[in-house]
Order: C-alpha cells, then structure tokens, then sequence
C-alpha cells in the first residue's frame, strides 16, 4: 500500500519501468520486471499478487534499499515530486528517506533496532530531518505514539522492542513512518501483527 499526503491532484510519485534484478548462484533471477505506476496526492494505491512475486522488493526498490549484492536496480525511473530519485547519490537519498517519502515495513523485529529504546527509533527521523531535540523532541515521540494507540506513551518511550507485543511493535514502526508527515508512505503489509479491532484505526491514521 502507498499513500500521498496532501489534496488530491498532482502525480507525486511515479514509477516507469522499474527493473530489479538478484544475481545468484543458480542465475540471474528478475524479482521486479518492468512495474510502472503513479500515485497521485491524497490518493492511497493498493499493489497485491502472491507471496515472492515481488511486492517488497518494489518497495525497497523505490526506497533504494535493495541489498545490494545481491540484487540491483538495473532501469527504470521512479519520478518523486518530479525528481527521479534513482539517479541521485546516497547522501541526497539519506535526506529524502524518512522526510519526503517513508515506509512501513512487514517485520517489526527487523525494522526495530533491539538496542534503542523506542524514544531513541521514533525520535531518530525528527532529529535528523526536523533538527528536533530535548523537551520538543521527547514531546512530539510521545504524540506520536498516542496516536498509533500505544497506551501510557510517557512510560513506553523507555521500553525496547523486546518489551512490546507484536500489535505494539507495529505500532511503533507506524509512528515512525509518519513521524515528519511525508509526502509518500509506503506500507508494506501493516496490519499483519494488528488485531482485527483495530486494524481499519490503524489504517486510517496511515492515510
């Protein structure tokens, strides 16, 4: 799922052609082969198809988070507010990812770093993007956890991943996703440690 912040109107991401490629032992293997689609502000775009047929790996793709070895971005272009962000460095990219397009992603376990406390995870983007810290910094960790639902978020913002049930860790890694409202969030399977009570709440505030 990817959404676009905003009024609706402009393409805000646009994807053409986008090609992925795993070099393997046992050959060359085309985990993204030609997607393309635009996602247009205040719209929210669902992608599905079966499990391996390359749903993750275009969000990394876009992300420009593919592990590389072994896979790489061999083509296409993926057009962000009109700025293809495949062919700028990594250092531009360090500032985009996280402020101007975020993700979700489907394993809280792994998305979480085991040795930060969740203060740490959740206020690490508005450091880096929005130069927050001290009192404001600890203020704004502690709404955003409110609004993902996570209860006594004064106490919570101490505990580390370990801590939390997996509802929770999801949660947490939603708060971070939206933590500098971006002008694109992709969520890569969000609800799949939710339960169904609220799952459609969570999904909203993704929105």
């Amino acid at each position: 799922m990817a959404t676009a912040n905003g009024s609706r109107g402009d393409v805000v991401l646009d994807v053409n052609d986008l090609r992925t490629y795993f070099v393997t032992r046992w050959g060359v293997v085309k985990a993204v082969d030609g997607v393309s689609f635009q996602l247009r502000r205040g719209e929210t775009l669902g992608i599905v198809g079966e499990s391996g047929s390359g749903k993750s790996v275009t969000s990394l793709s876009i992300m420009r988070l593919v592990p590389s070895p072994p896979g790489h971005i061999v083509g296409g272009e993926v057009h962000l507010s009109g700025e293809d962000i495949l062919q700028v460095d990594e250092k531009e990219m360090e500032k985009i990812r996280g402020d101007r397009i975020a993700m979700v992603l489907q394993d809280p376990m792994t998305a979480l770093n085991p040795v930060f406390d969740i203060d740490d995870q959740v206020g690490e983007a508005l450091r880096i993007h929005r130069s927050m810290k001290g009192n404001a910094l600890r203020d704004q960790v502690i709404d955003m956890l409110r609004k993902v639902r996570i209860p006594a978020p004064e106490v919570r913002i101490r505990d580390y991943p370990h801590q939390l049930s997996g509802g929770m860790r999801q949660r947490v890694v939603g708060a971070i996703g939206i933590s500098c409202d971006p002008e694109v969030l992709i969520a890569d399977e969000p609800t799949t440690s939710l339960d169904v009570t609220i799952q459609a709440q969570y999904l909203r505030l993704l929105k």
